[in-house]
């Protein structure tokens, strides 16, 4: 399993060069999943589409605070 860690880190690491504006939890996130599930097992649909929405919602800004009135 060394090579595909060494594959994915040179990955993320490209990806990251030419994608700076994606928020760190994201890229934290997705090399998690590279080397875990996604590495491990075939991961059903459901499951694929369960985390591919819990990315974009990381992508989300969150909203400004409101200051009280």
């Amino acid at each position: 399993m060394p090579s595909d860690i060494d594959w994915i880190t040179a990955a993320m690491a490209k990806a990251r060069q030419l994608n700076g504006n994606v928020p760190e939890p994201v890229w934290t996130q997705l090399e998690a999943l590279l080397q875990g599930k996604l590495s491990e097992r075939p991961i059903p649909p459901v499951e694929l589409a369960s985390h591919a929405m819990q990315l974009i919602e990381a992508m989300v800004p969150a909203p400004p605070a409101m200051e009280p009135e």
